[in-house]
């Protein structure tokens, strides 16, 4: 949110401690991001352990508790470094830089908002119209969703309450299913490499019956989620943002101080949103 903030409001920030800031904040979220995949793996694998015909899969959760130390180090690492370089005392710097840099009238706040969120909710049921039946574009939509969703926290205040009761809550609830699917599909691809070097047969028969048991839950998450997200469903909520973002004639919004992620940003995120 830290860093999707940044790219919203980099109109009105100082470029070169922003800069910083990114990369600071992008080395934070790669080393924190494999520790939380570990995490959510654990649990799972953990819950399944539990049960009386689960506890041959032991070895496996003891690797991804193995790897989740291992994976504390780099992220302790890189809290250091960024804290030993004036993480906090930079991020009070920009705040206190922040303001509108251009000749023209700075616009309002509601109206740069709007001009901000509508080709970022275009792109969303852009991906939304795509083949769902596909893991692809459904992580595609999830990678979409999720720059909507950090971008409607940040500009909640532009809007009326129903902006945070209804139509945040549809969006959160997407990226919840979305999130879930993607755990899933990320487990089946790491349990194959792991059987792929596994060097013995208990070893491989215990992956092969996760990687089954994933794909089961994978492909029922995957049919809950199109039998949720029906034609009229996404009618009714692609309605709701036209009547939201309606600009009116005057609008200053072709200079607006907030803008949406640059490609290369984007880029970043999906590679950065690509597990996790």
């Amino acid at each position: 949110r830290a860093r999707a903030a940044l790219h919203l409001f980099s109109d009105l920030l100082p470029q070169r401690q922003t800069r910083w800031m990114k990369r600071r904040l992008r080395e934070l979220r790669t080393a924190a991001g494999n520790a939380r995949d570990l995490d959510v793996l654990a649990l799972r694998l953990q819950c399944i352990a539990e049960e009386k015909e689960g506890r041959h899969v032991r070895p496996v959760l003891e690797h991804v508790v193995a790897l989740r130390r291992k994976a504390q180090k780099p992220l302790a690492a890189s809290y250091k470094k960024a804290k030993s370089k004036g993480f906090k005392q930079r991020s009070r710097a920009i705040s206190k830089a922040i303001r509108w840099k251009h000749k023209e009238q700075e616009p309002t706040f509601a109206e740069a908002a709007r001009g901000t969120l509508a080709p970022l909710v275009d792109k969303v049921f852009t991906a939304a119209a795509a083949d769902l039946s596909d893991i692809k574009a459904l992580h595609q939509m999830r990678i979409s969703g999720k720059q909507v969703r950090y971008t409607m926290e940040l500009l909640a205040g532009a809007f009326d309450e129903s902006f945070r009761r209804e139509i945040y809550v549809i969006f959160a609830e997407v990226q919840e299913m979305l999130g879930t699917i993607n755990d899933h599909a990320s487990a089946v691809t790491m349990f194959h490499e792991w059987r792929e070097r596994a060097d013995n047969n208990g070893s491989q028969a215990a992956l092969a019956e996760l990687i089954a048991k994933e794909k089961t839950q994978l492909d029922a998450e995957c049919q809950g989620f199109r039998d949720w997200w029906t034609t009229e469903r996404a009618r009714d909520l692609a309605d709701h943002f036209a009547m939201l973002l309606q600009l009116s004639s005057s609008s200053t919004v072709a200079r607006a101080p907030v803008e949406g992620p640059r490609e290369e940003e984007t880029e970043e995120m999906e590679a950065d949103s690509a597990v996790g």
